[in-house]
């Protein structure tokens, strides 16, 4: 399984009156993870979108928190993909400031076509970023 890491800093936006993080901002911080990780891997999202005419759609999303960041925080962000079948992937995410998990998370995925909302086959450009 690649594994992909990303770098971030916490923004002050991104905090509440106490200058943490606001919890809904994690999956958001996902969602730059995943686009970084396709991109890195070759799979950005333009090419998804308007090559193959497909939407990678979210079905699932689970965050455990175990500690905060807060407005300053540089953190990192481990993303691995996992397929379950021909239909159906996930990312795994694990936030990190230092060497200390923040929280970790897992999202699952399918695709489908644009034109016609209807559930795809993982196009092979994804499945080849594990094989």
């Amino acid at each position: 399984m690649k594994e992909v890491i990303y770098k971030r800093k916490v923004n002050f936006y991104e905090t509440d009156a106490q200058g943490i993080v606001h919890h809904s901002n994690y999956p958001r911080y996902f969602e730059e993870a995943r686009g970084y990780f396709l991109e890195k891997n070759n799979f950005p999202y333009h090419l998804v979108r308007n090559e193959l005419n497909i939407d990678i759609v979210l079905l699932e999303l689970t965050v455990k928190y175990r500690k905060f960041l807060q407005f300053g925080d540089i953190f990192k962000i481990k993303t691995k993909i996992c397929f379950e079948n021909k239909y159906y992937f996930s990312f795994e995410y694990e936030v990190l400031k230092e060497d200390n998990i923040i929280c970790t998370g897992y999202t699952k995925h399918c695709c489908i076509d644009k034109s016609s909302k209807k559930l795809k086959r993982i196009p092979k450009q994804l499945v080849n970023i594990i094989n």
